[in-house]
């Protein structure tokens, strides 16, 4: 006799037998016993978890000549020619090679007559989400109506692509994934049927490799017993499969405790001659690192997919990290599972990875930081002064991340008469407070306690002196960028200094109105010549404020002046050869 498969060989002939779809069988018995049996179904959820054998059996079920329990008894005519697909009335169609208009016209006459020895016409129609826009629609009346003898299976894996008016028109089961625990139980009592001798630690690799499908690990079942024989052991399932050990990604975790750069190079090395994939190693080291943090968090290892020796080390080693360690490793690995299918180098990006794991220093909780921060205020406002002796402070490489009091200083209560002064701690970030500790005792007590000095306040008149001395080099400058505001700058002149105020004086409005439209440039040409950032605010001033600026001309200066502003006694002076009188 030929080699019958273990998934075709251990299929499920019964509701009862079927593994992790309890809600839907419970359902389908329930109905057959009060006889509210609908006229079609749609079976939705992963592939390889029971979808086409539900419906085998409900096929039996309702045909079935002597049931029991409402289950088939499978040894009847109508079971027997079902379960060995010679059954005439119940029709397996698959949707992806007959999913055309056509084969549904054909399949709404066939409808039409009734069943040769079966009660029930059964139509079973695999992933019937392949069906054609138009083939769906040719099936809508016969599926809302169809004659009392017909029942209809659908079963899919994409139901978001089945059209809703389908969907309306059946009864929707969602089949799960099945936990590994059940696929585990089931592989066991399999194994011992057959006499094959597998150990824990190999079943459970085979029911997690199946990633919640019965059918994979049936399959991945047959390749192991194909490659080990009737004794398997664990190490030759990792073989077999080609599976990253777990003892390799706990390699990674000591790298990165004990930030052993060279380690992580040579382990790249032997990932790389051992032929494991890359992208897979960074996808069971997230699974890694999302344990740890998993231990971390809860406390506990229940919601951890992994066995109990595993479980232990990772409960053992959980407290070598923080939480917010294991989510930056998890950031950067995440991110090159991302990147690395598409890298020129991927050796080179995955060393890249384990580098820059074993390089990260311990995170300090910028709660914790703030916390020692105010800490150190409240001493210094208690105590009103700085004693570095008061304080533990970390030689140059040590733990960045305390800074203690000693306890001589935590009791330390100011005097009622005694004056405190307030010191502020400043600080843009972490890193900038960690640079003090790694800088000698002196040098940390200057830059912490070190009074801020107060700024000195300049004279107003002297900034008022001081731009009116550059003003004509103002106007000069203003010439290359607008002659309007030059003209208006020459009739105007700084009044005053108001609170970081330069009030200037002009004397007419069209003059008022230029001034005020260059601000800007006006501003940024005092800041330039003067070295000062002062706002501008203009007015129109009495002819005597304007006067001020001649009276603290000299009489040379008074002429120039003069001359500068008046082309026509520039012209006449040079006519005439003319010269100032003493």
């Amino acid at each position: 006799m030929a080699y019958l498969v273990t998934a075709r060989k251990w299929r499920p002939s019964k509701f009862s037998e079927v593994v992790g779809q309890e809600h839907v069988t419970a359902t389908l018995l329930n109905s057959l016993k009060l006889g509210r049996v609908a006229h079609a179904y749609i079976f939705a959820g992963p592939r390889g978890i029971g979808k086409t054998t539900v419906a085998r059996i409900l096929a039996k079920a309702i045909n079935c000549l002597n049931p029991q329990d409402y289950e088939p008894c499978n040894e009847c005519e109508m079971c027997v020619e079902i379960s060995n697909g010679r059954s005439i009335d119940v029709l397996e169609i698959d949707g992806a090679s007959n999913r055309g208009i056509d084969e549904v016209r054909d399949l709404r006459e066939s409808v039409r007559y009734t069943p040769t020895k079966a009660k029930y016409k059964v139509y079973i129609i695999d992933e019937v989400h392949m069906l054609t826009k138009e083939a769906f629609n040719a099936l809508l009346k016969t599926l809302e109506e169809p004659p009392p003898h017909i029942l209809f299976i659908f079963a899919t894996t994409e139901p978001h692509r089945v059209p809703s008016t389908i969907l309306s028109r059946c009864q929707r089961f969602d089949f799960r994934r099945i936990e590994i625990q059940k696929i585990i139980e089931r592989l066991k009592l399999i194994a011992q049927q057959d006499k094959i001798q597998i150990d824990d630690d190999s079943l459970f690799t085979i029911a997690k490799k199946a990633n919640g499908s019965l059918r994979d690990a049936l399959s991945i079942f047959d390749q192991v017993v194909s490659f080990c024989g009737e004794k398997i052991k664990f190490e030759d399932v990792i073989k077999a499969l080609n599976i990253i050990d777990q003892e390799i990604f706990f390699r990674v975790t000591d790298i990165v405790k004990e930030k052993n750069i060279k380690a992580g190079l040579e382990l790249v090395d032997e990932i790389t001659k051992l032929g494991y994939d890359f992208q897979e190693f960074l996808t069971g080291l997230s699974e890694h690192l999302r344990n740890f943090l998993v231990v971390i968090t809860t406390k506990s290892t229940e919601l951890i997919e992994a066995t109990e020796y595993y479980k232990s080390r990772y409960i053992s080693q959980a407290n070598n990290f923080t939480e917010s360690d294991i989510i930056r490793m998890l950031k950067i690995v995440n991110d090159a599972e991302a990147s690395i299918k598409w890298a020129p180098q991927p050796r080179l990006k995955l060393e890249m990875v384990i580098t820059q794991l074993a390089s990260l220093d311990s995170a300090v909780k910028i709660q914790e930081l703030l916390a020692k921060i105010e800490e150190l205020e409240k001493y210094l406002n208690s105590s009103g002064g700085a004693n570095p002796e008061n304080f533990n402070i970390p030689p140059e490489g040590g733990n960045k991340s305390k800074v203690e009091m000693s306890p001589t200083s935590q009791n330390i209560q100011p005097k009622p008469s005694q004056k405190t002064e307030t010191l502020t701690l400043q600080s843009d970030d972490i890193d900038s407070i960690n640079k003090l500790f790694d800088e000698p005792t002196q040098t940390y007590e200057k830059k912490i306690f070190q009074k801020r000095e107060t700024p000195k306040i300049i004279d107003p008149e002297k900034i008022l002196n001081l731009i009116r001395e550059k003003w004509d080099e103002i106007v000069n400058k203003a010439q290359s960028y607008n002659l309007n505001l030059t003209t208006a700058l020459k009739f105007s002149w700084p009044i005053a200094i108001k609170e970081s105020k330069l009030n200037i004086g002009t004397s007419t409005d069209l003059h008022l109105e230029w001034i005020k439209k260059n601000r800007s440039f006006l501003r940024e040409k005092i800041k330039e010549l003067c070295n000062l950032d002062l706002e501008i605010d203009v007015k129109i001033a009495e002819v005597e404020q304007l006067n001020e600026k001649i009276k603290q001309l000299s009489p040379d200066l008074k002429l120039k002046k003069l001359i500068d502003d008046s082309p026509f006694v520039k012209s006449l002076i040079e006519i005439l050869d003319a010269k100032p009188i003493d």
